[in-house]
């Protein structure tokens, strides 16, 4: 199984990696568009640091902005939870504020909070934070009325029935949230570098398409790619470390 589950995506990513020399080498698409393959990993070995000092940048920005909007997103799940007059009073202001683009936000938070991380790390904590209020809140709830029943007759206080009822039953979800933010914390970081940077793989995209140097935008959508990959993969071994009834059990956590 764990040799079907390799092969699999590497057989896929092979093909897609032939036919896209196979495009490139036989003119089907126009080189300024795509390069080829050879085009784009040689830039990797030509000028490392450019790619990597940008990469890092953008990964900063990615991850705090993970860190940031998701712990905001459990704490006001936990909140509403306990607490349903906060839950009608401020929910509805976050289901509002989720439905503002990001591109109209990301200008107004530029002009007040410069041209550096700071906004960008935002944006990334504004699109991560309300998948994590619905899930957690949704993973929260899901909790067994039973044992909540058992723990409030053993004197539990609220702590200790978040601790040891509504944690768990919520982790699941949390994880799913996590998951799906993974990708989209890096999408943000570079979504709000297009608008005003100097730094990061969102300004390189913008110079490079600018400049026509289609080898050094599809090396940064490539890095991308696999920085999002690998935080995923980093989320899916957290979560079988936290829930290994989970994976004892043969459900997939993936």
């Amino acid at each position: 199984m764990r040799l079907s589950s390799v092969l699999g995506p590497t057989v896929v990513f092979l093909g897609a990696l032939a036919i896209w020399e196979a495009a490139t080498s036989y003119g089907w698409v126009d080189g300024l568009v795509l390069p080829s393959p050879l085009a784009v990993v040689s830039l990797f070995a030509a000028d490392p640091g450019l790619l990597a000092s940008n990469a890092g940048v953008t990964a900063a920005e990615a991850m705090s902005g993970l860190f940031i909007g998701n712990c905001l997103g459990l704490l006001l799940a936990i909140l509403f939870v306990n607490s349903p007059t906060s839950r009608r009073s401020v929910l509805p202001l976050a289901m509002g504020a989720q439905s503002i683009p990001i591109v109209a936000v990301t200008p107004a938070l530029i002009i007040g909070f410069g041209n550096g991380m700071e906004p960008k790390i935002l944006i990334a904590a504004f699109l991560v934070f309300f998948p994590m209020l619905v899930n957690a809140m949704r993973g929260l709830r899901s909790a067994d009325a039973e044992v909540g029943e058992l723990m409030h007759t053993l004197s539990a206080n609220g702590f200790q029935r978040l601790w040891m009822i509504r944690l768990p039953a919520a982790l699941p979800f949390i994880f799913t949230a996590l998951k799906f933010s993974a990708c989209s914390c890096f999408v943000a970081a570079i979504v709000a570098e297009w608008v005003a940077s100097d730094r990061g793989l969102g300004h390189l995209i913008v110079l490079a398409s600018s400049q026509y140097r289609a080898d050094e935008v599809w090396a940064a959508v490539l890095i991308c790619t696999a920085s999002s990959m690998a935080m995923v993969g980093l989320v899916v071994a957290i979560e079988r470390r936290a829930m290994p009834w989970l994976r004892s059990s043969g459900r997939s956590l993936a």
